[in-house]
């Protein structure tokens, strides 16, 4: 009868583990892995809002501390918002003063798209949308 020779299982179950580690290396060094929450939040200045091109806040981000009635052309440009649009948001306002920070898909406060309060967050991994002004309000 044949029987298996069991000396190599070690090293096979060995070199499996090192191939899983090294995949999931690899996938959290080309930004495979999605970042947390808790990542979005370290790279977004505290005080601010923060837009990201990315679903799950990565790729290109703009971020401002104040508010900006023209992204294309205000006193922040986020030059690559006309052509891809926002797919994350973070409001890391800090401001006792406003409650949150309402955004607009025009120019010059137009087009209401909605309000996002202190500490929320938003992605999404459908179509991105655009925005072009925000300001900091007292109440959403």
């Amino acid at each position: 009868m044949f029987r298996e020779n069991r000396t190599d299982a070690k090293p096979r179950m060995f070199r499996r583990t090192l191939t899983a580690l090294a995949l999931s290396g690899a996938a959290a060094a080309f930004g495979l892995v999605a970042p947390s929450p808790a990542s979005a939040a370290a790279s977004c200045p505290s005080g601010s809002l923060c837009v990201w091109d990315g679903a799950n806040y990565t790729g290109n981000r703009c971020s401002w501390s104040n508010a900006d009635a023209d992204w294309y052309g205000g006193s922040v440009s986020c030059s690559w918002a006309d052509n891809r649009g926002i797919k994350s948001y973070y409001n890391h306002g800090t401001s006792t003063a406003y409650e949150g920070v309402r955004i607009y898909t025009g120019a010059n406060y137009t087009g209401n798209y909605g309000c996002a309060r202190q500490g929320q967050m938003e992605s999404t991994t459908g179509g991105a949308v655009k925005f072009r002004s925000h300001k900091w309000v007292a109440d959403c």
